[in-house]
C-alpha cells in the first residue's frame, strides 16, 4: 500500500490538504462519486458497490483533497487497471452482480449496456495492462467548491500531484480520458496529449496520455499558489 503523504495548502481561514486516499475515505468518496457521476455504471450499481470500489482504490494510486478534514475531491487510478478490475470482481462479485441486476430493473432500456459492462468486468481474456502505465480512472471535485472558496485551479493542482505521485510509485507513462473539451485543454498543460476521440451514446470521449516525468505537472506544482511539496 502506498506510504502516507500529505501537503497542506492554506486558504485562510480554511485549510485545504492533499493526501493519499485511505479506506476511511471510501464512504465520503462514494457520496461524491454519486453526485458527480450519476450515470456511471458503478454509481448505478449502488452505494455499497461504490464504497467497496474506493476501498480497493485506496491500495492503488489515489489522492484525496480535503477542506478542514472533509473530503472535497479526489483523483484515483491504478498502475495496473486490468489487474485492479479483476481483483475488484474476484473479491466483490456477489454485490457487483446484485448491483447490476438492480440497475437493469431500474433502467430497463439500458440493460444491454449494463450486461456488456458486467461482461467486460468479469472477462478473463482481458488484455493485461502494460508495465509502467498509470491510468487515471476518475477525477472529482465537490460541486460546492466555489461556494466553499476553493479556486478552480485547485482541480489541476490535485491532478498534477497525482501525476507526480504515480511517477514516484514507478509509472513511466500516464493515461486517462475526458469528455469535456475544456478539461482536454487544461490537462494538456500538465503534459497530456490527445491520442484519439471516440463518439459514444452520451457524447465524445477523448483518450489522453503522456510520458513521465511530466514537466508540465512539475512546473504546475512548483509555481504555486499551492507549491508546497508532498510530505512522505
Amino acid at each position: 500500500m502506498p506510504g502516507k503523504q500529505e501537503a497542506e495548502l492554506s486558504v485562510l481561514p480554511q485549510k485545504l490538504t492533499i493526501g493519499v486516499l485511505t479506506r476511511d475515505d471510501a464512504t465520503a468518496a462514494a457520496d461524491l462519486h454519486m453526485r458527480n457521476f450519476p450515470d456511471d455504471l458503478f454509481t448505478l450499481t449502488g452505494k455499497r458497490v461504490l464504497v467497496r470500489l474506493f476501498q480497493e482504490l485506496a491500495d492503488e494510486i489515489s489522492l484525496a483533497a480535503k477542506l478542514n478534514g472533509q473530503l472535497v475531491g479526489y483523483t484515483v487510478g491504478s498502475l495496473n487497471k486490468s489487474r485492479f478490475l479483476r481483483r475488484m470482481v474476484r473479491r466483490h462479485l456477489p454485490i457487483l452482480a446484485a448491483g447490476i441486476g438492480s440497475a437493469m430493473i431500474r433502467h430497463a432500456d439500458e440493460a444491454p449496456g449494463y450486461v456488456r459492462g458486467f461482461i467486460r468486468w468479469i472477462a478473463r481474456g482481458r488484455p493485461p495492462t502494460p508495465a509502467g502505465i498509470a491510468v487515471a480512472m476518475y477525477d472529482a471535485m465537490s460541486k460546492d467548491a466555489h461556494r466553499l472558496g476553493i479556486p478552480p485551479v485547485f482541480f489541476l493542482e490535485l491532478h498534477a500531484r497525482w501525476i507526480i505521485y504515480a511517477e514516484q510509485l514507478g509509472a513511466q507513462r500516464i493515461e486517462g480520458q475526458v469528455s469535456d473539451p475544456r478539461m482536454l485543454a487544461a490537462f494538456s498543460r500538465l503534459g497530456y496529449r490527445l491520442d484519439r476521440t471516440v463518439n459514444t451514446r452520451v457524447g465524445r470521449k477523448h483518450y489522453i496520455s503522456g510520458e513521465l516525468p511530466a514537466e508540465g505537472a512539475h512546473r504546475w506544482v512548483a509555481k504555486g499558489p499551492y507549491g508546497a511539496p508532498l510530505k512522505s
